[in-house]
């Protein structure tokens, strides 16, 4: 029988899959299930917490555009009244955008849902 060499490691070959001290088959690994552990946190993370920044986002924007467009439209209602006022008596002016005011409360009051006794 021959007896082994002594530059071979007791172990096994020196570049063999078995090597585990800095070599290139233990941080292969590692870093496969890293990836695999990074890959499912943020496939369960675009599930849960995508379509909810999604509605805040959407919300945000809603309460911004409001925010907006309430003294904007307040602005034009003063604007087109004292514009009418030009042409029109002041008294007519306030008739005529009381009628359309009541007319649209009427409209929205008689679609209101109604509550369950």
């Amino acid at each position: 029988m021959t007896e082994p060499s002594s530059s071979a490691p007791v172990g096994g070959s020196p570049a063999g899959p078995a090597t585990h001290r800095g070599g290139s088959a233990g941080s292969d690994w590692t870093d496969q299930v890293t990836e695999l552990i990074v890959e499912k946190v943020d496939k369960v993370r675009s599930h849960t917490t995508g379509p909810i920044l999604e509605v805040s986002k959407g919300m945000v924007y809603a309460v911004v555009a409001f925010l907006l467009a309430l003294p904007i439209g307040l602005l034009a209602v003063i604007g087109l009244v004292r514009l009418i006022t030009i042409w029109v008596p002041v008294w007519a002016t306030y008739l005529g955008f009381g009628i359309i005011f009541v007319l649209i409360g009427v409209v929205l009051w008689s679609k209101r849902g109604r509550v369950p006794t």
